[in-house]
């Protein structure tokens, strides 16, 4: 079996939704308490995970709390860690695909999951991408009524 076969292998075994969306790249749809979408693409000889968070407005562009922040939390991670791509600031991480095994996988998504659940309202005033579950359920709530 390939590497990028045992990835295939891995998502499967993680039991959460997840699809294919382009050549050895899938989207993870983690139940986690914000709606986050992971990205895991695999490009040899390394496996990328990232989740986009917020986009670098011209009004946070020189935000040294935001930054500071960032900095801050990325104290806390063990697999992943926030950076800027581009404008973006993206929580990401990396594993050699060669020797990954489903537990290094599980626990990027983990990580990645518990990194958004604890950090949301952190980064909030910064304006995240996407949105709390809680968030949908209370609009969905309000439309039903």
């Amino acid at each position: 079996m390939s590497s990028v076969d045992e990835l295939d292998s891995h998502l499967i075994q993680t039991g959460l939704p997840y699809e294919q969306i382009g050549h050895n790249t899938w989207v993870i749809h983690p139940d986690s308490a914000h709606a986050a979408q992971i990205a895991v693409s695999a490009d040899v000889p390394i496996v990328l995970f990232s989740v986009p968070v917020l986009e670098i407005t011209d009004q946070l562009r020189d935000d040294v709390k935001l930054f500071r922040c960032l900095l801050e939390l990325n104290a806390e991670l063990l697999h992943s860690s926030y950076s800027l791509q581009g404008d973006k600031v993206v929580l990401s991480g990396a594993q050699q695909i060669e020797n990954l095994d489903f537990n290094e996988f599980q626990a990027m998504i983990d990580d990645m999951c518990m990194a958004l659940d604890r950090h949301w309202d952190k980064l909030a005033p910064w304006g995240l991408r996407g949105k709390s579950k809680s968030a949908d359920a209370d609009s969905n709530a309000e439309g039903s009524t």
